[in-house]
């Protein structure tokens, strides 16, 4: 301590822990994949829902980006519900090879 800060000395100490201490509580690995899932599936079927729109954005906006767009969307969809499925499959399996 310097000079011009005063030591604080007269406070008890605190018994509950600092937040930097307790840190983050893990998530629920079957919880996410069951949104990441239920996700997917719904940008999938959103994307299904619009493949008769797709021609008239290409001719608005151009073909390239929006079969790109569309392309990347797709991706990022099928990536989502592959990965809900199989931490879902994973989960389940560990739990019946722990009985």
């Amino acid at each position: 301590m310097t000079d011009t800060t005063p030591e604080i000395t007269d406070r008890a100490p605190s018994r509950a822990p600092s937040r930097a201490a307790a840190g983050p509580q893990p998530l629920n690995p079957t919880a996410v994949a069951g949104g990441a899932l239920a996700l997917g599936l719904l940008l999938l079927i959103v994307a299904f829902a619009n493949l008769n729109r797709m021609p008239g954005w290409a001719d608005d906006y151009g073909a390239i980006l929006v079969y790109l767009a569309f392309f990347l969307y797709m991706s990022i969809a099928g990536r989502l519900t592959w990965w809900g499925i199989d931490t879902v499959r994973e989960q389940a399996a560990d739990r019946s090879s722990r009985r």
